[in-house]
């Protein structure tokens, strides 16, 4: 085993980011640089997702929305669509069919959401996209920190595909 120094602060980052998703330093660095891990299954399915180079080759906000509401959709379809039957009054931003989404305004841009049957509004500003992708994620189930790291990744500066190290041997 190989040992490497970091700051301070960005051991604490990462000590976080591993607990949160009940995984530790290593397996968060190993799938970060598209490594092996020892156990690739997380504790927290929806961190695998998002730390997958599945979801990272996302590279537009919309994408990386629609990829995590298409992966809630298809792991969690009774809560998922329970969440859409419960969006009763104002603005529609998920929907059954995309005719129902330009009901509610004839200016609204819909996608559908891949693998699924439901469409989602596309013209909301990214604030707005999290905060509703927050309430998607705590009506199905999930806790705060894994809440707060999946609507962190919308609006955050895309990585490559594979992260270059800095020399070190200088």
């Amino acid at each position: 085993m190989k040992m490497i120094s970091v700051r301070d602060e960005v051991y604490e980052a990462l000590q976080r980011l591993a607990s949160g998703f009940h995984r530790t330093p290593d397996e968060v660095l190993a799938a970060l640089l598209h490594l092996p891990t020892a156990s690739p299954d997380a504790a927290e399915p929806i961190a695998a997702f998002v730390l997958s180079s599945e979801f990272r080759s996302k590279y537009t906000d919309a994408d990386r929305y629609l990829s995590l509401l298409g992966w809630v959709a298809a792991r969690h379809p009774g809560e998922f669509a329970e969440f859409i039957r419960s969006l009763t009054s104002g603005r529609r931003y998920l929907s059954k069919t995309r005719e129902e989404i330009l009901a509610a305004c004839r200016h609204n841009q819909a996608r559908p959401i891949e693998g699924t049957p439901y469409w989602a509004i596309m013209n909301i500003d990214t604030a707005t996209k999290r905060r509703f992708l927050a309430r998607v994620l705590e009506f199905t189930g999930f806790r705060p920190e894994i809440i707060d790291f999946a609507c962190g990744t919308i609006g955050a500066r895309s990585a490559p595909a594979r992260p270059r190290l800095p020399n070190l041997a200088a």
